[in-house]
């Protein structure tokens, strides 16, 4: 009988959950007490949720799909990202009643950040169930489900599963970024002529336009520039050395919440684009490895 390669896979993910569990306890070790606990279950938890929704992703994959539109006609919603989302929801709302929530379908219904403690609560969820929708819907096999954790407004667990590729990427605030169990780190590339780079085009006409300027100025320069159409991806690269930078503006909180802690956890850099602290909510987002960050600050900002 032909097995499906993802029931492979959640044979491995039991040792990527014993390796989180692992660092959990080292963590524990240094730190102690109830709070390294607490981020050893949610770590554990948020392991298994994203697996199990990459599950439903490739499940649904080849369907017949009913596409809308959200803010303009390139904003693409398919039923998938909407079941996808309730079943995450529901998961952490089981789990972790007290949890806020912000995801990325229930938030363009105009519900926002849903918490059974209301935004006050000192832990929130940021969940995109499908990171490159528009690859989905066409049939293009590079997509994701990136779930970030954030404490007292700080992200502190992220997790990113490529299930076409059965990659997951998971990170944890001063403990690292890891794909598959293996430890990650940003590339060496020292000069901006040697750089491979990424980007992306935001859903509005003036955003697409103003980055299709900005593409102008950075693609002399680089070695090449890639547009690969899922940022939580495209910041795990930049993490796992397969990509020197990646910049794109107009990007939403659930885009790179997980990304971006990939990133600094890999040792690299996540500025905006004048190289000022990076928010959530700035929308323009640079990450690179760090050593090429000044050059393209001074071709994004200039």
């Amino acid at each position: 009988m032909n097995r499906h390669p993802l029931f492979s896979f959640r044979r491995r993910a039991v040792t990527m959950l014993r390796g989180a569990e692992a660092r959990g306890r080292a963590a524990g070790e240094k730190g102690g007490g109830r709070g390294s606990m607490e981020a050893r279950e949610l770590e554990t938890f948020l392991v298994e949720l994203v697996q199990r929704a990459g599950e439903m992703l490739v499940r649904r994959w080849s369907d017949h799909h009913q596409i809308r539109t959200k803010v303009s006609y390139r904003d693409l919603v398919t039923e998938v990202d909407q079941e996808v989302e309730t079943f995450l929801v529901d998961s952490i709302r089981r789990r972790f009643p007290a949890h806020a929530i912000l995801a990325e379908e229930s938030q363009s219904d105009g519900r926002g950040s849903m918490a059974a403690a209301g935004d006050a609560a000192s832990w929130r969820w940021i969940i995109d169930p499908l990171d490159g929708t528009t690859n989905y819907a066409h049939g293009l096999p590079f997509f994701c489900v990136s779930v970030a954790i954030e404490h007292e407004g700080a992200v502190v667990l992220g997790a990113v599963f490529d299930p076409v590729r059965e990659e997951l990427f998971v990170a944890r605030r001063g403990q690292g970024a890891w794909l598959n169990g293996r430890r990650l780190s940003v590339s060496a590339t020292k000069e901006i002529g040697d750089s491979l780079l990424i980007t992306g085009f935001p859903y509005t006409q003036e955003g697409a336009l103003r980055n299709l300027r900005l593409l102008g100025k950075v693609l002399p320069c680089a070695q090449a520039v890639r547009r690969l159409g899922s940022a939580a991806l495209d910041l795990c690269y930049v993490a796992a050395g397969r990509a020197d930078g990646f910049w794109e503006p107009e990007l939403k909180p659930w885009d790179v919440a997980a990304g971006t802690l990939m990133v600094q956890e890999a040792g690299g850099l996540v500025t905006d684009f004048s190289g000022g602290p990076f928010h959530l909510t700035a929308g323009e987002l640079l990450a690179t490895n760090g050593h090429i960050h000044r050059a393209l600050v001074s071709l994004l900002a200039g």
